[in-house]
């Protein structure tokens, strides 16, 4: 009788299970565009982000797409948003934003890619390499368009946006470091309405990036 009622038990705890699993979410077919998004961003240990005081920051975005041989700049109500809200961001941390004629000490790139078929891969620790935004839009001897080291190319499907923050005040040989930079991945990047929570998800995981300690 005792082994009966064991086996019965036994039975019912394995189906408790099953019920439970089958009612719980996929954790990767049923996630929400929002649970899908990720948010990489690193940092140049060396740089004293307290040393500087000023940015400029484009006025366009790039757009990488391997549907194009060169990268495009453009100005969507996407970019729009995007460009108005790192600007706030980056005054919420005490820095202060002026022309790009006045030498700011940081400037700030912003790229779209577009990877519905060629992905550009992002290695977040390669430091020193020059940016893709022509050097002459900072005051600097123009050379054209570069692609960073630190992009890869592979097949895959997505769309990204990427941050990347220069040091202006201490170029060398016409040439600028990047000392923060940020990529969001996943569904809904490309989403105008995401924009600020997406820029505030970027700075909230970069306490480091503040004029003052």
């Amino acid at each position: 009788m005792k082994r009966t009622m064991y086996l019965l038990s036994t039975v019912a705890v394995v189906m408790a299970i099953l019920s439970f699993s089958s009612c719980r979410k996929d954790p990767l077919k049923d996630m929400t565009d929002e649970e899908s998004r990720i948010y990489i961003t690193n940092h140049d240990a060396k740089a004293d982000f307290t040393s500087y005081s000023t940015f400029s920051i484009v006025d366009s975005v790039v757009v990488l797409s391997r549907n194009s041989d060169s990268a495009k700049k453009a100005l969507t109500t996407y970019d729009k948003q995007l460009i108005a809200s790192v600007t706030a961001a980056m005054k919420q941390r005490g820095y202060t934003l002026v022309d790009k004629s006045a030498k700011p000490d940081l400037g700030i790139n912003l790229t779209r890619i577009d990877n519905s078929y060629t992905s550009i891969s992002w290695n977040p620790g390669w430091w020193g390499g020059p940016g893709y935004w022509d050097a002459g839009y900072w005051g600097y001897p123009g050379g054209g368009w570069y692609w960073p080291s630190y992009y890869n190319v592979f097949q895959v499907n997505e769309k990204q946006t990427a941050i990347d923050l220069f040091d202006l005040k201490n170029a060398q040989n016409d040439k600028f470091n990047v000392i923060w930079n940020s990529l969001w991945r996943g569904s809904g990047v490309w989403n105008t309405n995401n924009v600020d929570a997406m820029v505030q998800a970027s700075f909230a995981q970069s306490a480091y990036l503040s004029k003052s300690k």
